[in-house]
């Protein structure tokens, strides 16, 4: 392999991993019109054709100025920025080969999480980045408006004193914590909207959560994702009736020979997790 792209995979391995040590040590302070990032940490559910965990905690950044924002994954952007290049493809997968060829899978830099969130308000725009059935999809939407109900309870995360909200949206139930001290209309995923930023999120039954766990200024712009023309364009409900088919349809799958059983908290399915059991973040696609 050239020694300079195995020396750029290597420094960005550990360029990522110091993003998430300095985020999640910062401390608490002030950022009132300035640029923030909140690293959270996102627990959900995920399945597939032969297995599912009830509980998968991905680390994810929102960097944001109230106005522009993106919500990602540093490990996965990381390994997209590698990828992005012809030259950095071919020595990834060289890396990659050579790795596997010598036992040293462990030092395989592996994405952590598949979606990308960025919101554009001036434009008002929101785009989603995400994977189905192996392909890459780009999601574009107008920002949606939230019905928020501000509540009584109160919160203590990260040093902040953070107000209870809750609405119904995209056909889930959610909980929020918002801090008025920060007053950025922003949050993790597609949440935002309330009068400060929102550092926790939990929907209805516990099998999707946000939970900041660092905050700091920084300087970082809001940058698009990379490779994001190399995304195939599909409408919203469209991307999840696809992801859904591809465990409800058998025929849409390779599957291994005889039966395949899933084991989730304890109960054996066939084949795969109906919907009523675990569905996805989004359930108005139905």
């Amino acid at each position: 392999m050239n020694p300079i792209n195995m020396k750029r995979i290597l420094s960005l391995t550990l360029f990522s991993a110091a993003i998430l040590a300095s985020v999640a040590q910062g401390v608490p302070t002030a950022v009132v019109g300035q640029q923030i990032e909140v690293s959270y940490k996102y627990s959900h559910p995920v399945q597939t054709m032969r297995s599912a965990v009830a509980d998968v905690t991905n680390d994810y950044i929102l960097i944001t100025d109230g106005y522009n924002s993106k919500f990602y994954s540093p490990r996965t952007e990381m390994i997209d920025s590698i990828e992005s290049t012809p030259e950095g493809f071919e020595a990834f997968n060289t890396f990659k080969r050579e790795c596997w060829e010598s036992g040293r899978q462990k030092d395989i830099p592996r994405v952590d999480g598949s979606f990308y969130i960025t919101k554009f308000s001036k434009k008002g725009q929101l785009h989603t980045y995400d994977v189905a059935s192996a392909t890459r999809f780009h999601i574009v939407e107008s920002i949606p408006k939230i019905n928020w109900e501000i509540e009584d309870s109160v919160r203590n995360i990260l040093g902040y004193d953070c107000q209870m909200a809750t609405t119904d949206f995209r056909g889930r139930n959610w909980t929020a914590w918002f801090a008025t001290e920060i007053p950025v209309q922003d949050g993790p995923w597609k949440l935002a909207g309330l009068p400060g930023i929102i550092l926790a999120a939990e929907c209805e039954g516990g099998q999707y959560t946000f939970e900041a766990d660092g905050i700091r200024q920084t300087s970082k712009p809001v940058k698009d994702i990379y490779g994001k023309d190399n995304w195939e364009a599909i409408d919203r409900r469209d991307f999840w009736r696809l992801r859904r088919e591809c465990l409800d349809n058998p025929s849409r799958n390779i599957k291994s020979a005889g039966s395949n059983v899933i084991v989730f908290q304890g109960i054996e399915y066939k084949d795969y997790l109906p919907a009523e059991v675990v569905d996805y973040i989004e359930t108005d696609y139905k």
